[in-house]
């Protein structure tokens, strides 16, 4: 069967020349190279048939336009504190920096500190994970790399920059985390281009390495406009002792494909996954988790809630495997979806491979319509239809709000009650 047709101005955009071209114009080593090049040739080779349907719509040829060539970077460009003003960062990064944490942009550390990027870019999310991945290392540019040393303890969250205008984002951004053996910080993305209605694409990757007896948070909020597809690989390494905790809320987008991944690879490691999505009308979610259990005496959760309204879709599917010899295993799946209205859709896809006997696995879940008795209870208490509504909404939201940082937790508990503004009645 002959390969399916890309048109041709993504065969020209995708070049292993322009490739070649992008690399030297950042003064990316050789093993750089290597990567980028093995990543096109995944995108137009195995998954050259799935690109060929993805991209349709997409003008690929534009969004390359938007990468900012490699310029000076100093440590905190790109990145910022947990405060909205990059002086709080700026007052602690001495004091970061002396304790050997290192915080920049990930195409500057790619030029300054190439041996700790090389020993981990491309280990977790590979240059075959798909065509989304595969399509973010070939063109990568952007995002942001953390390296916390043994035994480091963090205390505040490190924040990316929140992007207000689509226009101004790196739309195939990467970010690296490692931590080293004991190490622990958090890590919170916040995008939001609520103004942007071109269609657009955002092709990003995240991988986290987390040594021995580490600890890594990483909190997302997705607030893209509803203009744009954001697809995202998210991969974690996670060794002996260390735990990796994802928390997402993804608010906006016309398309959201998002299932982040831990692999347990060390005794006593443990993973969890926390989702929050709301999706109205034209917007489709597929979102999920992976666990995959690779070692004996560890742990998951997964956690999924779901808010839908005038028509929105979304497709949950929770995965969780064990591999062969990885003994005494336990893992808990949970999720739930309120349906605001009939025209919207809610499907569940959960996924369990288990090839050890001693594997203690559950998984429940249920969906439901908005119900007019529980609606019937509140209004009695005098409140307006549309505030009772938006009361059971936040119950649905609330188990999920409590993991988030206060300032977080507020902003998200905000989108969902401006969201629902006239949508219920």
């Amino acid at each position: 069967m002959p390969r399916p047709k890309i048109p041709e101005t993504d065969v020209e955009v995708l070049s292993s020349d322009v490739i070649r071209d992008l690399s030297a114009a950042r003064h990316e080593p050789e093993w750089m190279l290597a990567f980028r090049l093995a990543s096109l040739e995944s995108l137009l080779g195995p998954w050259r048939a799935e690109w060929a349907r993805a991209s349709q719509g997409i003008d690929l040829a534009r969004l390359l336009s938007l990468r900012s060539p490699a310029r000076p970077r100093t440590p905190a460009a790109g990145s910022g504190a947990l405060a909205v003003s990059e002086a709080a960062y700026r007052a602690v990064r001495k004091e970061l920096e002396a304790q050997g944490v290192i915080f920049v942009g990930l195409d500057a550390a790619v030029r300054e500190v190439a041996d700790l990027v090389r020993r981990a870019f491309g280990a977790v999310v590979t240059a075959d994970d798909g065509p989304y991945a595969a399509l973010n290392g070939a063109v990568w540019s952007g995002g942001s790399f953390l390296y916390v040393p043994r035994g480091v303890h963090v205390s505040m969250p490190l924040q990316a920059e929140i992007r207000e205008d689509f226009a101004r984002t790196e739309p195939f951004e990467r970010n690296l985390l490692v931590l080293d053996e004991g190490a622990s910080a958090e890590f919170i993305d916040g995008c939001t281009a609520p103004i942007f209605t071109s269609a657009a694409i955002h092709a990003s990757a995240v991988e986290v390495v987390a040594h021995k007896d580490a600890h890594m948070r990483y909190t997302t909020l997705q607030n893209w406009s509803k203009g744009v597809d954001n697809v995202v690989a998210k991969r974690a390494h996670a060794y002996e002792g260390a735990s990796v905790e994802w928390l997402e809320a993804n608010l906006g987008s016309r398309r959201n494909v998002k299932a982040p991944s831990v692999h347990l690879l060390g005794r006593g490691a443990h993973a969890e996954v926390h989702t929050f999505a709301l999706a109205g009308r034209s917007q489709d979610h597929a979102i999920g988790a992976e666990v995959v259990h690779m070692a004996s005496d560890t742990s998951s959760r997964i956690e999924g809630r779901a808010v839908l309204r005038s028509g929105g879709r979304v497709t949950y599917a929770p995965r969780v495997s064990v591999a062969p010899g990885a003994s005494r295993v336990s893992s808990a799946s949970e999720w739930s979806a309120l349906l605001l209205d009939s025209e919207s859709r809610w499907a569940a896809h959960p996924s369990v491979e288990i090839d050890e006997a001693d594997a203690h696995v559950t998984q429940s879940g249920s969906a439901e319509p908005l119900h007019e008795d529980a609606l019937f209870y509140v209004t009695s208490r005098g409140l307006p239809r549309p505030e009772a509504v938006k009361l059971l909404v936040a119950g649905a939201l609330e188990p999920f709000a409590r993991r988030l940082p206060l300032e977080y937790a507020v902003e998200v508990r905000r989108i969902v009650d401006l969201e629902l503004e006239g949508a219920v009645g």
